[in-house]
């Protein structure tokens, strides 16, 4: 992009309030029904957000707190919930792995704008088994598991 394609803040703003908000029907929802445990809830709006075509339902927000205690958010992808909780992984010497070490709480956010919802998921994190991680680590596709082996995640480019 040029200098000269860059927005000035006056066009920003205008491009900015020109965006449509919520141009879907919203599904209801009643707090009532929702089952004792989280993750029933979040595995049957997963799949509405699926069936209704959402690109990358799976990618999600991980939020941390770095050592001043300033918080930090990036996205990555979701590897399984089930009743352990929500499963992503991470090297142990990037950013997020150790935020994670000194400071085990994170935050989780999910956006489905196809279904009108958003799921923000708080607390604890654990470390899973080194067999765990080497079954997640290779099931990976060929390019995600390039990524994962060659990357520098949280480095600056």
């Amino acid at each position: 992009m040029s200098e000269a394609d860059t927005p000035t803040p006056h066009h920003f703003r205008d491009l900015l309030h020109a965006q449509r908000v919520w141009d879907i029907e919203l599904p209801s929802f009643d707090p009532a029904s929702a089952p004792a445990a989280p993750v029933p809830l979040f595995h049957a709006w997963f799949a509405e957000a699926v069936a209704a075509g959402q690109a990358e339902p799976h990618t999600m927000s991980l939020a941390t707190v770095d050592p001043e205690g300033l918080p930090d958010v990036r996205t990555l992808m979701l590897h399984d919930a089930d009743e352990r909780g929500w499963h992503f992984a991470t090297h142990a010497t990037s950013a997020k792995g150790r935020q994670l070490a000194v400071r085990p709480y994170a935050a989780l956010g999910f956006y489905w704008p196809s279904r009108g919802r958003q799921v923000r998921v708080r607390g604890p994190v654990a470390r899973r088994t080194p067999a765990e991680s080497h079954a997640d680590l290779h099931a990976r596709s060929t390019g995600a598991l390039a990524a994962a082996l060659t990357g520098a995640q949280s480095e600056v480019v």
